[in-house]
């Protein structure tokens, strides 16, 4: 009985020593290396940054593992395949998040990075796909916009400081998202290019404050007007409909026409047409900006962007070239 107890003992201890065989109801990381083929120092790499704890250690100092060693190995390795970052799986690992929850915020997080990569392919084409000349001119132009969101704020901050003082909070703001194109879901060189001039235009040192000679109650009255109208217009681009057209431009004509204290006649009709023709010189800014948000909104918008970012832009230049008779477009002189 003596040898036999002694000899049981001096296998468990070897057993042990290996660290590959099951000790009661723990593991070994022997075993878990040979069932899941990974490498000791990777698994015990994980237990040295707490994704998979030990449960103890025999008196060899090998390290032990619980039963649920196993699977919750398994569930690191599938995920590390799948390039998840290490902070994420602790997170679930330490059940401060479920799987579902990482596998969202892994795809929102790829999905950000897409459109990071998506936006810089874009940028480089703008710089490959024009005369040497023009280059440095646009790399300048492109550097300065730096993230698209940064971008996205800094026109926003521009408009906050370009608009009338005054005017009430709710309709600034809806001015403001109006004026302000989001970056391009799916941009191309082109509207990449549009979205830098915009922020150039917003950050040089010749941006413009609206003027303001009129009444606070007069100006507020005159945002609401162009908003009315812009709505209206951007409902006939939508529809087509030549009616829904001639309804928005009357109301944008009445519109100029009451901060100016005039009636909509013909008369004023023919001024106002003489004042947008005049405003088509090349060096206008509130011209350029139209003509760069128009680039990256798009002349059609869509049913669903008639109060989306950006969404005057189209309407303002459908009602520029009816009273003007001249298109508002990116490429028109």
């Amino acid at each position: 009985m003596t040898s036999g107890t002694q000899s049981g003992n001096t296998r468990g201890t070897q057993s042990g020593n290996t660290g590959g065989t099951r000790g009661g109801d723990t593991v070994g990381i022997g075993e878990l290396a040979a069932r899941t083929g990974l490498p000791v120092k990777t698994i015990r790499y994980y237990s040295d940054i707490g994704l998979l704890p030990e449960s103890g250690r025999t008196p060899g100092g090998h390290r032990r593992y619980a039963a649920d060693a196993l699977p919750r190995l398994r569930l690191i390795q599938r995920l590390r395949a799948l390039g998840t970052p290490i902070a994420a799986i602790s997170a679930v690992m330490a059940g401060e998040r479920s799987l579902g929850e990482l596998v969202s915020r892994e795809l929102d997080a790829v999905q950000e990075q897409l459109r990071e990569a998506t936006w810089r392919r874009e940028v480089l084409r703008a710089l490959d796909d024009c005369p040497a000349p023009e280059r440095p001119r646009r790399l300048t132009l492109l550097a300065g916009v730096g993230s698209r969101d940064d971008a996205h704020d800094r026109l926003v901050r521009y408009w906050h400081w370009a608009l009338p003082a005054g005017l009430p909070r709710r309709l600034a703001q809806a001015v403001i998202d109006g004026a302000v194109p989001a970056p391009p879901v799916a941009p191309t060189a082109a509207t990449v290019l549009a979205y830098a001039e915009l922020h150039a235009l917003a950050t040089a040192d010749d941006r413009r404050r609206q003027p303001q000679p009129h009444q606070v109650g007069d100006v507020a009255s005159f945002y609401a007007g162009l908003l009315d109208a812009c709505a209206l217009a951007g409902e006939a681009l939508v529809s087509g409909c030549p009616e829904r057209r001639a309804e928005a431009l009357g109301h944008f004509v009445r519109t100029y026409a009451r901060v100016e204290g005039h009636d909509d006649t013909p008369a004023f009709r023919a001024h106002l047409r003489t004042l947008f023709r005049r405003g088509r010189r090349a060096g206008s800014f509130s011209l350029r900006y139209w003509r760069q948000a128009l680039a990256v909104t798009g002349e059609t918008p869509p049913p669903s962007a008639a109060s989306g970012q950006g969404h005057l832009a189209a309407p303002l230049a459908a009602l520029h070239e009816q009273v003007a008779g001249l298109p508002l477009t990116a490429n028109s002189g």
